[in-house]
């Protein structure tokens, strides 16, 4: 007998799944094409020249001069639209340049100016960087939904608490999770760091992910990893694959 598998909650099939970063600054509001704002336009024009027209006095008919004025300003507004259409059609064929340049990140691995990963191959990999030495470094990752899935101390590789400046990498494990995730899931990294005096330090977090697949909207084309969406621009750079660290060990890069 045949079975059926839901791949996801989804309803239609056209529509983004997946969460976006919050540094992609996009829009997902569908309107009309360029074409029918042009008719539209056109048409309130003449709409409103051809009323003018009807209800002038017969005996002050309107002045040569100033009909022919608006004859000029109606052309120009008709080369306007016409710019805009052929702008419309630019940015068309740009999104089609995109989309087929998207196609170059597939399977590579990518850094992301954001806190939010996620979990491909039941890992999670993110890179921090500390201005000043730090006596205490708490980390803790959650879900989209704000559940706690990993909380603990860092340390150094000599087993101290304290943790100079500079960049490290952090990377997720399953044995790091108490219940197991589905592949793909989001996560949300965050960092508390305290110098010796007890001040906060402020942490730059990044993330790494590998490329699964790309989707497109009629505005934007994304990029996937698992459960992540996030455009070109988001990306910082191009890294090598990411490998397995243990999560209480604080690995400089």
């Amino acid at each position: 007998m045949a079975s059926i598998t839901q791949l996801s909650s989804a309803t239609d099939l056209s529509a983004l799944t997946g969460t976006k970063i919050s540094t992609a600054a996009s829009s997902n509001s569908v309107t009309n094409s360029a074409e029918e704002k042009a008719e539209e336009l056109t048409n309130q024009f003449l709409s409103i020249l051809l009323t003018q027209m009807q209800h002038q006095n017969p005996l002050d008919p309107m002045d040569t001069k100033e009909f022919t004025g608006q004859l000029a300003q109606f052309s120009s507004l008709e080369q306007q639209i016409s710019t805009n259409v052929k702008l419309d059609t630019l940015l068309g064929s740009l999104q089609q340049t995109a989309v087929a340049s998207s196609f170059g990140y597939i399977g590579q691995y990518v850094d992301l100016d954001t806190n939010s990963s996620a979990l491909q191959n039941g890992q999670a990999t993110w890179t921090y960087a500390l201005p000043s030495s730090a006596e205490a470094v708490n980390v803790t990752i959650r879900d989209n939904s704000g559940h706690v899935v990993y909380t603990g101390s860092l340390q150094n590789g000599s087993g101290s608490s304290e943790i100079g400046a500079g960049t490290y990498s952090f990377t997720l494990t399953p044995e790091d999770i108490a219940a197991s995730l589905p592949e793909g899931t989001v996560l949300n990294f965050s960092i508390s760091a305290q110098d010796a005096n007890g001040d906060a330090i402020s942490a730059d977090i990044h993330s790494t992910v590998r490329v699964d697949s790309i989707q497109s909207d009629s505005n934007n084309t994304y990029l996937q990893a698992g459960g992540l969406l996030f455009e070109i621009s988001d990306i910082q750079k191009i890294v090598q694959s990411t490998t397995n660290t243990t999560t209480e060990e604080n690995t400089s890069v």
